[in-house]
């Protein structure tokens, strides 16, 4: 039998290690992987899944290059390194109100529901924002 893989936080704390930063606090996580701070008021996104580190990579890369640092009112945290191996993307920390979360965003395909899918989704969002939901949906694009 092999050895089981590295958890998240043995990914990060060899990513840390590599480029000489100190993990200080764990900022969220989720079904998905983790978000950590680092010593360099960075955070390490640490993905379980490979497609979406890819997606969230792309996504990431695509607003660096065009200099894309808000949408709306939103600041989007800028990358400042990743790992292929290590699936994990180190960006700037941004301040409220922000958008972090792109792993689901798919570049160049449009993606398709049936549209009481989609009703849905926004009742939910509506829910889940409550007074914030008008700020929220403008950046919906």
């Amino acid at each position: 039998m092999g050895a089981a893989p590295p958890t998240p936080l043995e990914r990060a704390e060899l990513y840390a290690k590599i480029r000489s930063l100190t993990i200080e606090e764990q900022l969220g996580g989720g079904q998905d992987g983790m978000i950590l701070g680092t010593s360099q008021k960075t955070a390490l996104k640490i993905f379980l899944y490979e497609q979406l580190y890819r997606q969230e990579r792309d996504v990431d890369l695509r607003f660096r290059d065009r200099k894309v640092s808000q949408i709306d009112r939103f600041q989007l945290p800028r990358v400042v390194d990743f790992d292929e191996v290590l699936l994990i993307v180190e960006m700037t920390i941004v301040s409220p109100p922000f958008i972090l979360d792109f792993a689901g965003v798919r570049l160049d395909v449009p993606i398709e529901f049936e549209p009481e899918i989609i009703a849905e989704w926004l009742a939910e969002k509506q829910e889940q924002f409550e007074v914030d939901w008008p700020t929220v949906r403008s950046a919906l694009v």
